[in-house]
């Protein structure tokens, strides 16, 4: 199949380099302590630290929770932007939820206390020791994060017989099981687990895992402890890998899809969390190979579609079709992060370039004409217009602000996101 590379943009860089500007200003005037009046909005837990939310002024009050996968791609913006101590803030934060949890949660709030929410965010916590030096901080962060990994994202709970992990909820007395396992994932709500994903194995999910048993090795290493811990996260993140690609490779489709482990099928929707497989190093070159030519299955004009277009059945659903809003022809920001982040890792600087076009290009264009920035854009004709959205369109500064930080870096500075970190110099 042709490769969809256009290599061109309607954003001049002069609009990106403001934008950024203005952004790297958001990042003060968005931080959110306890006193915030914003947070009377919701049931509230006090973290210790001042830190960094989504919201932007006219966003919802409860995006001034500190949610669990959002902060990690904030904290990337904000090593990139010089702003080590707003994210050591967060890392506080994280770690005193997992001392009192075993776990982050979803978010600070009481109602997201039953489950967390996609473990991406270890790997900030290793990022940004190795850029400050700070191994008192790693030192206290070690024992916890392995806490959170292996009796939290190992527990029973989370076991399936394929020896991939699921995702589920400890009991949201609020949602039905199967909607508050699919808000574990952060994709909340999506077409893309068939209507149940207590009986899938999700890429993204175990592909965050991969990641997660490397960046412990890789800590145990710098705190000098025995050569084997290493090793055995090592061999548990390749162990995992052989098992992703044993049971979510589709050859039909030059992609991964997530595994339902009843059945024995992979589910029926491609979702943009297939290149998550990418990011985490488990593809094969051939199979990387493969999903390059399958990005039309995905790509449209205006960015990554999180799912391919479908319109399934309504009663597999514990909602209607109408609020399943991580879907086609939705494109969310952190999705073209991890995309790109993937092909650049097995040397697809075009196709990368090209999704970081289309979707800071859209983000771009959109806040000439609003003065905002979103959570979600429509990919296919570039709107903020979403037929299936939950709660509606709404602002967002937060990983859209982070894409427009990362991926832009990528696009006018041909600077991929491993590069554009390894570049950065604190004060």
């Amino acid at each position: 199949m042709k490769r969809v590379i256009s290599n061109s943009t309607d954003l001049l860089r002069p609009s990106f380099d403001a934008l950024d500007e203005v952004i790297r200003g958001w990042w003060s005037t968005d931080v959110v302590d306890a006193d915030d009046p914003r947070r009377a909005a919701v049931e509230s837990i006090a973290l210790p630290f001042p830190y960094v939310a989504g919201a932007a002024p006219t966003s919802p009050d409860w995006y001034t929770t500190m949610f669990n996968w959002d902060a990690y791609f904030s904290n990337l913006a904000l090593l990139v932007h010089g702003r080590p101590e707003l994210v050591r803030n967060a890392i506080e934060n994280y770690l005193f939820m997992v001392k009192r949890f075993g776990y982050m949660p979803n978010g600070n709030e009481v109602a997201l206390a039953t489950r967390s929410q996609i473990p991406l965010f270890p790997d900030s916590i290793w990022r940004y020791v190795q850029l400050t030096g700070d191994d008192e901080l790693l030192a206290r962060a070690y024992p916890l994060l392995v806490r959170e990994y292996t009796e939290y994202w190992l527990a029973p709970h989370h076991a399936t017989p394929t020896g991939l992990v699921t995702n589920r909820d400890l009991g949201d007395p609020t949602l039905d099981p199967r909607l508050s396992a699919e808000a574990e994932t952060g994709l909340d709500w999506t077409t893309q687990y068939d209507g149940d994903i207590t009986q899938t194995n999700p890429v993204l999910t175990n592909c965050a895992l991969v990641v997660y048993a490397e960046t412990l090795g890789a800590m145990a290493d710098r705190l000098g402890l025995s050569p084997s811990i290493r090793e055995s996260y090592l061999e548990q993140a390749a162990a995992r890998a052989a098992l992703i690609r044993q049971y979510c490779w589709s050859e039909e489709r030059g992609q991964y899809l997530d595994y339902n482990f009843v059945t024995g099928t992979h589910v029926s929707v491609l979702g943009a969390t297939s290149y998550w497989a990418l990011w985490a190093g488990v593809a094969t070159d051939e199979q990387a190979a493969a999903m390059v030519d399958a990005l039309p299955q995905l790509l449209e004009p205006h960015g990554l579609s999180t799912t391919e277009a479908s319109r399934p059945d309504p009663e597999l659903f514990a909602l209607p079709y109408e609020d399943l809003q991580w879907t086609y022809p939705a494109g969310w920001p952190p999705l073209h992060i991890m995309a790109c982040w993937g092909l650049d890792r097995y040397g697809f600087a075009d196709e990368s370039r090209e999704i970081a076009s289309r979707i800071v290009s859209t983000i771009s264009r959109n806040y000439d004409e609003t003065g905002q920035l979103y959570e979600k854009y429509n990919v296919v004709d570039g709107s903020l217009v979403l037929p299936n959205s939950r709660y509606g369109t709404i602002t967002l500064h937060g990983w859209t602000s982070a894409t427009v930080v990362l991926l832009g870096r990528r696009l006018f500075d041909d600077s991929t996101i491993d590069e554009t970190l390894a570049a950065v110099r604190l004060p």
